[in-house]
């Protein structure tokens, strides 16, 4: 966590130091941002516009108070996201069907009592199933809710955790916390700060499978 730590005082007091003059938006109680390492350990400041877009109008209307900012704005708190790789392991159900044809022979009446041969083919269907193991790889995403000290170094308060797994029908997300887990321990996060959690710290952390 030390090493998470530095890499997020080194990033933020880097840009911190080029801003002079910060502009809190009106209303805003705590401020956060959010610095996200991938799973190849790469550092990115800041949400993506649509992901900014979703902070600023979902999480602030449902949690008024709690704003999210960029980095050089020097954010109250800071969400750091690590994204650590993970395969998971099932079985899925195969249906196999298979069709044979064979001869078949039949003795045919007429209303006038004559009868009459006739041959031709049948087919019939059987299915079988199987369960197939497979595999999927997707990420763990571990919220850390840092606080800058005085000393120049950052303080964990809390850790939320999704996992990055979601169910699908036909190649069709059908949604989830698992199908956003950034999303997922960012509003976490928010709304353990709006229920006081930065005064209280003896919440439990929100650590979801």
């Amino acid at each position: 966590m030390k090493a998470l730590a530095l890499v997020v005082l080194l990033s933020y007091s880097a840009i911190a130091q080029k801003t002079t003059t910060v502009t809190q938006a009106s209303g805003c109680v705590v401020t956060f941002t959010v610095v996200t390492e991938d799973t190849l350990k790469n550092v990115k400041q800041g949400l993506l516009p649509k992901d900014a877009e979703w902070a600023n109008s979902k999480l602030a209307k449902q949690y008024p108070g709690i704003c999210y900012v960029e980095p050089a704005q020097k954010p109250y708190v800071v969400l750091y996201i690590s994204v650590t790789p993970d395969t998971y392991h099932g079985t899925r159900t195969v249906a196999n069907t298979s069709t044979e044809s064979g001869p078949v022979q039949a003795t045919v009446t007429d209303q006038d009592g004559n009868t009459s041969r006739i041959s031709g083919t049948q087919e019939t269907s059987t299915t079988s199933y199987d369960h197939v193991p497979y595999s999927v790889d997707y990420g763990i995403y571990s919220l850390f809710v840092e606080r800058p000290q005085s000393d120049g170094k950052f303080k964990v308060l809390q850790t939320f955790q999704q996992k990055g797994l979601y169910s699908t029908y036909y190649g069709i997300p059908l949604g989830g916390r698992g199908h956003h887990p950034a999303h997922a321990v960012i509003e976490d996060a928010v709304k353990w700060i709006s229920g006081g959690g930065l005064n209280d710290q003896t919440q439990r952390s929100n650590l979801v499978p």
